[in-house]
């Protein structure tokens, strides 16, 4: 699946979860009641107030998820 940092923009932007893989580690990105998360799946997280703060903030490996965008494999969209 071809699946741009803009396709994560807008599916965030109206709600949309996913999971994706990264350098072998599967990671999760959802809402909560606090607020929009971006997990790696052994329960190391990051909590942000909107999706707007997460694609700002949310860091993997020390780097921006718009830095490593182009090596995730997206495996689900919800």
């Amino acid at each position: 699946m071809n699946y741009t940092f803009d396709d994560l923009t807008r599916d965030l932007m109206i709600g949309h979860e996913l999971h994706f893989r990264y350098n072998g580690k599967n990671y999760y990105i959802s809402q909560s009641q606090g607020g929009w998360v971006l997990t790696r799946f052994d329960q190391q997280y990051e909590l942000f107030e909107s999706q707007a703060a997460l694609l700002q903030g949310g860091k993997i490996d020390g780097k921006s998820l718009r830095e490593i965008w182009d090596e995730v494999e997206v495996t689900d969209l919800f």
